[in-house]
């Protein structure tokens, strides 16, 4: 009887959400800015589209117009303050993704949750860690923001944060105390995660750091079946070296490796 090996699905990696990322940037460049014209809680198509209801739309404006008297009052009414477009972008991560940092800060003063997660795939805190700008990790976490928050994936914001343009992001979560023990809905570790995306030398950090290279996840893999997947033909001198490093990291703890042949 032959047995057909598992196969692992592919995990949501932080590059498939900057991927994702990139297309709401794109959808969002083409929607006009949200201005006031007559009243705010106008039927405007796009800003529907952008704020999934008129009233997101209204409250949105006296966010960034820093009018919080006038938000209060939309609050009252019914508007809901982690309300999420049709692409699941709350109105917190519209504010980060536009760059208006009143908006941003009315909203969280209003009582926005930045761990607000809901029926979505991430919360605004995750959204955070993917941004360009540090700035507005920085500022959530200055707030009382936890670094253990989880998306829908289980995945705490270290694992978001992993990736090629976000490495202050990683060391601002570090420095702020995040586990590096977390392991996500799949249990996975940051080692499985940083190999998955060939970040070689997150690899080699999380294993000075001290996260355990010998555990599986659900699917009875080690950190090494990712970390050894690519070739060594097609890596670049970093890669190989941070591998090197990594095979003589694990050699001295007597880890056998599991190189594929």
């Amino acid at each position: 009887m032959t047995v057909t090996p598992p196969v692992q699905a592919t995990p949501y990696t932080p590059l498939r959400r900057r991927l994702l990322l990139a297309a709401a940037l794109t959808w969002a460049s083409a929607l006009p800015a949200c201005g006031q014209q007559g009243s705010d809680m106008q039927e405007d198509p796009q800003s529907k589209e952008k704020f999934g209801s008129p009233q997101a739309a209204a409250l949105y404006r006296a966010a960034a117009a820093g009018d919080l008297e006038r938000a209060r009052q939309l609050i009252a009414q019914g508007a809901d303050l982690n309300a999420a477009n049709a692409r699941e972008m709350t109105l917190l991560e519209t504010a980060m993704r536009d760059g208006n940092r009143r908006a941003f800060d009315s909203l969280l003063d209003l009582g926005a949750d930045p761990a607000y997660l809901g029926t979505h795939r991430d919360t605004p805190l995750h959204y955070a860690t993917i941004l360009p700008d540090p700035s507005w990790l920085k500022a959530l976490l200055a707030r009382g923001a936890s670094t253990e928050v989880h998306n829908s994936m289980g995945d705490t914001l270290l694992f978001s944060a992993l990736g090629a343009d976000t490495e202050p992001h990683v060391q601002i979560l570090l420095d702020a105390g995040a586990d590096i023990h977390a392991r996500n809905n799949s249990g996975e570790t940051l080692l499985h995660q940083a190999a998955s995306i060939n970040r070689f030398d997150d690899v080699v950090r999380f294993l000075e750091l001290g996260v355990d290279p010998t555990l599986k996840d659900d699917i009875g893999y080690t950190f090494q079946h990712a970390f050894f997947n690519t070739p060594e033909r097609l890596l670049n001198p970093q890669a190989k070296a941070a591998r090197a490093k990594v095979r003589a990291w694990l050699r001295s703890r007597n880890i056998p490796l599991e190189e594929r042949q």
